[in-house]
């Protein structure tokens, strides 16, 4: 299944999260809008923490990552991600 989740954060930003998920399992994860980060690897890094995990778990994840990852972002949060991911930030099931 793929979900599309597009959410405006504090202070106007848009993040767009794509995840493509199967059984539980996120296969593919995408993270794109108006926003930055540093370093700026640091979003591939994001995405591919998410791959691979169960989807009910995807708070958990993105906590463990920024414990053991220095990253500084403006626009959006870590929590912004798991929201639209979770559905409560704009999310369409295609």
């Amino acid at each position: 299944m793929e979900i599309i989740g597009v959410k405006k954060v504090k202070g106007g930003k848009l993040l767009k999260v794509l995840v493509i998920e199967e059984g539980g399992t996120i296969k593919e994860a995408k993270i794109s809008g108006d926003f930055f980060v540093h370093p700026e690897e640091a979003i591939d890094e994001i995405e591919g923490c998410l791959k691979g995990a169960d989807i009910s778990r995807v708070r958990e994840v993105l906590r463990d990552f920024a414990k053991r990852r220095t990253v500084r972002t403006v626009g959006f949060t870590l929590e912004d991600i798991a929201e639209i991911i979770e559905g409560r930030g704009g999310r369409a099931q295609l």
